[in-house]
């Protein structure tokens, strides 16, 4: 598993056209969708982020991949052996690589209403986020990176599927997942979930 950062403030106007240009229409479309213009920089960075590291992974040229969605909106490389996970918040982009499915999530830490968490997390993750400082990010950016690792996005059973946070690791309660959080920039949380088995 390779893990790859990059903060949208680096990005320079010449990179962003030319990272631009090098999309496929359908992703250049996406991006001239979106209204705000940091959106546009974050899903451009993303989109080459996720391109250099699958092209250092399976070795090939990173123009050379093509991107398609499974059934549930999950992007994959075309006939290429690699997984891959793309997430974005504030600054920040992410991407994780692997042989395995993997999923990653990044959330810049903001305030939030105690209130919301009741809409995602379990009883347990509950007590946990009332006692934790970054509790609520903690969990939310877990359920996220596993819901991307298999494959299905959020959905009406995200409680349904529910991590223990301890000193020795996270315990999700589905068997066959390694979790962990990974170190970032100050400010953020970022968690990322591969099945191993």
């Amino acid at each position: 598993m390779l893990i790859y950062r990059y903060n949208i403030n680096n990005l320079s106007c010449s990179d962003a056209d030319e990272w631009f240009r090098s999309m496929s229409a359908e992703r250049q479309a996406e991006v001239m969708r979106l209204v705000s213009n940091k959106k546009r920089m974050a899903k451009i960075a993303a989109d080459r982020i996720c391109r250099n590291a699958i092209s250092g992974f399976c070795g090939i040229v990173p123009e050379e991949i093509v991107f398609t969605k499974n059934s549930f909106g999950k992007p994959f490389a075309e006939n290429l052996p690699v997984h891959f996970s793309i997430s974005h918040s504030g600054d920040m982009v992410v991407c994780a690589v692997s042989d395995k499915e993997i999923g990653i999530d990044i959330e810049k830490i903001k305030p939030y209403n105690l209130r919301a968490a009741e809409k995602f997390a379990a009883p347990s993750e509950l007590d946990y986020i009332s006692s934790c400082e970054n509790g609520f990010f903690e969990i939310w950016t877990l359920k996220e990176a596993y819901f991307k690792c298999i494959g299905t996005g959020l959905g009406a059973d995200i409680k349904n599927v529910s991590f223990e946070v301890n000193p020795s690791g996270i315990i999700c309660s589905e068997n066959g997942f390694e979790l962990s959080f990974q170190s970032q920039e100050s400010g953020y949380i970022c968690s990322v979930c591969q099945r191993i088995t």
